[in-house]
């Protein structure tokens, strides 16, 4: 009972407190961070990204290190925050600024995307044999007529709807956010043909 009581103690200055909560996110500078200026190691980039982690769990994210090359560090964006549309957004306005604030040394922050599945025919098919049921009540259905670019920087599927729901973009938004959702190319194109 100790433990719960001085949990509560806690909980209850926590919120008694009268200090505005300020994410380090904001544009004024006022984020938790600390004006201490840091040497580029591994415990550093950590220490600093500590202070932001709370704001990116309460998204339902997080955020790693993946690699520290020279003045470059290579973030990974994890959960909700690695395929949120605004990830973007978070590593350049959030992230690399206060870290960069933080520590001097780091010329850039970028975002390493994970490994996902090779681009192929099979792959693409696991993804539309979700979708097929749905299009099929609808009266349509769904078929990949080819890959171009595979090992480009911008690989191309190309699919083909048929049916009523072949004209509702928003099937088609969803498709596409599917694929890039399987198979983490960052600059990955979905078009109908």
């Amino acid at each position: 009972t100790r433990n719960l009581v001085t949990r509560t103690q806690t909980t209850t200055r926590l919120y008694e407190s009268t200090e505005p909560v300020v994410s380090p996110f904001e544009e004024d500078g006022s984020g938790t961070g600390s004006d201490e200026i840091l040497e580029l190691t591994w415990d550093n980039v950590e220490k600093t990204l500590d202070e932001m982690r709370p704001y990116l769990i309460q998204d339902g994210g997080n955020v790693s290190i993946a690699e520290i090359d020279g003045p470059v560090v290579r973030l990974q964006l994890e959960g909700a925050c690695g395929t949120c549309p605004s990830s973007t957004q978070t590593m350049k306005m959030g992230l690399e600024r206060r870290l960069r604030e933080a520590i001097p040394e780091i010329q850039e922050v970028i975002q390493a995307m994970p490994e996902g599945p090779p681009l192929e025919l099979e792959q693409i098919e696991i993804i539309l044999d979700g979708v097929r049921p749905f299009l099929k009540v609808a009266g349509g259905d769904i078929n990949c007529e080819g890959i171009t670019g595979e090992g480009s920087v911008q690989p191309v599927i190309n699919l083909k709807m048929e049916g009523s729901s072949a004209s509702l973009n928003s099937v088609k938004l969803e498709i596409s956010q599917r694929l890039q959702r399987h198979f983490m190319l960052s600059g990955l194109q979905v078009e109908f043909v």
